[in-house]
């Protein structure tokens, strides 16, 4: 069996094979993650009787917290459509089948 040279690993399977489509695909899945959990961090806020300008604050200061301003995953307008879809035109309070007050 002939021996290995320096170039060349082994076995193939300690060749790395790196996707190329693999970066987009995991910062399109980030993306949607950290939307999902602003989603859920408003909802909550809105369970809890905070009014949308409280949870706006208390999110846009957790996105401050969490990451450096120019590496922010969602945008203020981002977060202010989120709070939108969460706590509707209705003055403030949460709406959808998990609003506090909605049939189980």
């Amino acid at each position: 069996m002939p021996r290995p040279t320096s170039q060349s690993q082994p076995f193939d399977w300690m060749e790395p094979r790196r996707n190329p489509n693999r970066p987009p695909l995991e910062t399109a899945s980030r993306a949607a993650m950290y939307r999902a959990e602003i989603e859920e961090r408003a909802a909550l806020l809105g369970r809890l009787g905070h009014g949308r300008e409280m949870a706006r604050l208390r999110l846009l200061g957790n996105l401050d917290w969490d990451f450096p301003p120019a590496a922010r995953p969602l945008s203020e307008k981002d977060v202010d459509g989120i709070l939108d879809r969460v706590f509707g035109q209705n003055g403030g309070k949460p709406t959808g089948p998990r609003a506090k007050g909605a049939p189980r």
